[in-house]
């Protein structure tokens, strides 16, 4: 059975951090599911079955994460190359597999570096700087703040854990919000569900949004169900 390297700072990057749990867990399940050419036959019905929850779009990675092989319903994950093999010119065995694999896709040149321009997306020398900040919406457009507000409406999205109303009505009134609003939301959601003593009350979550519910003084339960305040 193939050992598998990780980046020691992975978890130290902020976009990571601030993703929920299922999805983090998404990433390190492409790092096992790949290929020794980093090379991955995406299946989100298998993902999600391991993960315990739905997985529905890629839209959280960075630009470059993973990159779509041409109609084949493949992925090549770049930094797993960079993870895994210091030296694509070794020739232990694992590294030769990996360039067999690389250059059947045609992602290698002739002096073992990746090559990315001709039929995919040229971003072999970004990734690691998209990897590091969260460099758009892995669509190739956006900026690193609009990254980082998409990824915090959705954890805002699955904290609040009421998938009623509008959400892209509660995505564009989520993107009106200064950074130190959002973070606020983050930070009190879950105990601003937990204040409520019957969830069928707890509000839609564009409602908790146009009311700046955030700002609550909020209860604190206490055993038998006392309030104080």
């Amino acid at each position: 059975m193939a050992k598998r390297f990780i980046d020691t700072g992975f978890l130290d990057q902020k976009w990571i951090r601030k993703l929920p749990p299922e999805k983090k867990i998404f990433l390190i399940y492409l790092m096992l599911k790949c290929d020794n050419g980093g090379i991955i036959d995406l299946d989100f019905e298998d993902a999600e079955f391991w993960i315990g929850k739905k997985i529905t779009d890629l839209e959280f990675l960075p630009e470059g994460y993973l990159i779509p092989l041409n109609g084949s319903g493949k992925y090549f994950m770049p930094k797993f190359i960079e993870w895994q093999y210091k030296d694509l010119t070794s020739q232990k065995f694992i590294v030769a597999q990996a360039r067999q694999i690389l250059e059947k896709y045609g992602l290698i040149n002739s002096d073992f570096t990746l090559n990315l321009d001709k039929s995919y997306v040229n971003v072999t020398q970004h990734v690691p700087k998209s990897q590091e900040q969260g460099i758009g919406k892995g669509t190739g457009k956006g900026t690193g703040k609009d990254k980082e507000a998409k990824i915090d409406f959705e954890i805002f999205w699955d904290l609040y854990d009421k998938k009623v109303g509008d959400k892209s009505k509660c995505e564009k009134k989520w993107y009106s919000l200064s950074d130190a609003e959002r973070q606020k939301i983050i930070d009190t959601v879950p105990a601003f569900k937990k204040s409520i003593k019957d969830m069928q009350y707890l509000p839609y979550p564009e409602t908790y949004l146009n009311q700046k519910r955030w700002n609550d003084i909020l209860p604190v339960r206490q055993p038998k169900d006392e309030m104080v305040y």
